[in-house]
């Protein structure tokens, strides 16, 4: 072989090398790449649903397959979104897809889904800077509330008269040019749908109304027990509920209403018979007046419980 032959072939078997190396570069798979797998929610309810969305590409531009599955509950749908619907047992969940190119590469990836029950808001207090106004007067009033579940809350107010402005935890309220009682409610909603609500009385007066000092409840047995925003009683029982006024001297007249149970007697003192149902939430208000027609009016909050042992302890009265 001359040395000229030789150099062809050297300079062949080169190309070849070349060749091949650019084929199998050109030709070389790469494994699709997975920028996001977000659920609309990071908690949901037992039986709840959520969609499931997952971002993907690929380098070379191959088609992209997504194989989806999950440690509990069901999926439904195909393609980058799917719906995750939880099963009924609380807990946490993975949902986890994986994404092929159909040439053999593959990346996987889940996401994390708390399924649990949904406890409601609690409203602590709702209370506004003075117990009176004037006639076309106005009134700052204030929700606090919070969520065992760390919720985020929102409010809606209402009115029984006069007009409400502003939004949130706080807000004004105008009073009408009649002099009366009104009411101020709030709902606090968390973003699952649980409430709580609660009405503060309100008094348009044109004079000094009188002041109540304070709505004491009692009982002659053990069913009575103070919480945060109020009491807990018990259902079906007796309690005794007098209005205390701090001594003006003239003649007063009160007025009482419940939102559920009955009321009996009058004056400054009732008995109010406790509904046999649980009642989350529930009122007795009492509004005073004088013989100038001047108003106050106060309300106690009350949660209707079963008599058992988880409320009230050992007792047995």
């Amino acid at each position: 072989m001359n040395r000229k032959r030789l150099l062809i072939i050297i300079g062949i078997v080169a190309a070849v090398v070349v060749l091949v190396v650019l084929f199998d570069t050109l030709l070389a798979n790469h494994r699709p790449a997975i920028t996001s797998l977000e659920a609309e929610a990071n908690r949901v309810l037992p039986s709840e649903s959520c969609q499931i969305a997952c971002t993907a590409t690929d380098a070379d531009g191959d088609e992209l397959s997504y194989n989806w599955s999950a440690s509990g509950g069901g999926i439904n749908g195909e393609g980058a979104t799917v719906t995750w619907t939880a099963p009924n047992s609380v807990g946490s969940y993975d949902v986890t897809v994986a994404v092929t190119d159909g040439r053999g590469g593959e990346v996987m990836k889940k996401v994390t889904i708390e399924v649990r029950t949904n406890r409601s808001p609690t409203i602590a207090s709702l209370i506004a800077d003075a117990a009176w106004t004037l006639p076309s007067g106005s009134l700052n009033v204030t929700c606090t509330a919070s969520d065992p579940d760390g919720d985020e809350l929102s409010y809606e107010w209402s009115t029984s008269g006069g007009n409400i402005s502003g939004t949130g935890a706080a807000v004004s309220w105008s009073a009408p040019q009649e002099v009366g009682t009104y009411n101020v409610t709030v709902v606090v909603t968390d973003s699952y749908g649980s409430l709580d609500t609660r009405t503060l009385p309100t008094s348009v007066v044109t004079g000094q109304p009188p002041i109540i000092a304070e709505l004491r409840i009692t009982a002659d047995h053990c069913y009575l027990k103070k919480y945060s925003a109020g009491y807990y009683v018990g259902q079906g029982k007796i309690y005794d509920i007098e209005c205390i006024v701090s001594d003006t001297g003239i003649e007063l007249f009160y007025e009482w209403s419940c939102d559920d149970g009955e009321i009996s007697e009058d004056g400054s003192m009732i008995t109010w018979i406790a509904p046999d149902k649980y009642i989350p939430s529930t009122t007795v208000t009492v509004v005073v007046s004088d013989i100038a027609g001047n108003m106050a009016s106060e309300n106690l909050v009350l949660k209707v419980v079963s008599c058992s042992a988880c409320t009230f302890g050992s007792c047995t009265g």
